[in-house]
């Protein structure tokens, strides 16, 4: 999805590994797609949001992708990499990120991509928390309108 406020990363004619392999996981969480993150993703992920104030526990691949399925994928309709997104009941999502990944070498017979192994997503936990709770709120006030309707 395009969006007129947000800039553009514009990669090479000829992008390393690495970058490809950055630029589809990019492309999978705005499609909110799940099959293609996990081709991106190595069987050995340790995916951990920091600051580790926030106390998450540090997932594996199983646990990052069904997190994804569950609780990312139903929160969402649109959601852009670059920390912009709108929930199913129309709030509008903004927060900073500082991503880290690291990869390990392509497995032989694969798509010749290298497989995100570690990802750190270190996040405005507080903008987390807050839009966590008002959109909760927001679901139950809907749900209940919804009942008395």
């Amino acid at each position: 999805m395009s969006n007129t406020n947000q800039s553009t990363y514009t990669p090479s004619t000829s992008p390393s590994p690495n970058i490809r392999a950055t630029l589809a996981w990019v492309d999978a969480y705005n499609e909110l797609d799940v099959n293609k993150l996990s081709a991106l993703v190595d069987e050995s992920l340790q995916f951990e949001v920091l600051p580790k104030s926030l106390g998450r526990p540090i997932s594996n691949k199983e646990e990052y992708l069904t997190n994804f399925e569950k609780h990312i994928i139903p929160l969402f309709k649109r959601f852009h990499a670059s920390s912009e997104g709108e929930s199913v009941l129309g709030s509008v999502y903004k927060n900073e990120y500082v991503i880290f990944l690291h990869f390990v070498p392509p497995k032989e017979g694969g798509d010749g991509l290298p497989k995100i192994s570690v990802v750190k997503e270190f996040t405005d936990s507080h903008t987390t928390l807050e839009f966590i709770k008002e959109e909760q709120a927001r679901a139950a006030a809907n749900a209940k309108k919804t009942v008395s309707d």
